[in-house]
């Protein structure tokens, strides 16, 4: 039995395919957002092209928002078209506050990443 590999050059994100429950293409990861201070991977600018006829292209979305599937070699996500329309409209570079983040990970009933990992 083989080993599932754990790891994905960086280089080879953007680009990666998005997908909904029903493991339909729905989008690709254009960037990653990560933090300086612990070096992990906070957030994900997806884009959408013509996905459900929405306006905008881009999305900030939570890395908390996407599960890893290796049979698809892609991300699976359960954003629904309403969460996107709803979503806050970010420049990732607003992600500097924790009530910003909070009203993000609310939109997308994303859990957020200081809830999921231990206090230091």
């Amino acid at each position: 039995m083989q080993a599932e590999n754990r790891f994905l050059n960086t280089t080879e994100v953007p680009g990666t395919s998005v997908y909904d429950g029903s493991h339909a293409e729905i989008g690709a990861v254009d960037d990653l957002i990560v933090d300086t201070m612990s070096g992990k991977v906070r957030y994900a600018v997806l884009s959408f092209g013509g996905f459900l006829g929405l306006g905008k292209s881009q999305y900030v979305i939570p890395w908390t928002a996407l599960k890893w599937d290796s049979d698809l070699d892609g991300y699976v996500t359960g954003i629904t078209e309403e969460q996107l329309q709803s979503s806050p409209d970010l420049d990732p570079l607003s992600l500097r506050n924790r009530e910003t983040e909070t009203r993000l990970h609310e939109a997308y009933g994303a859990p957020g990443y200081w809830e999921l990992e231990p206090r230091r």
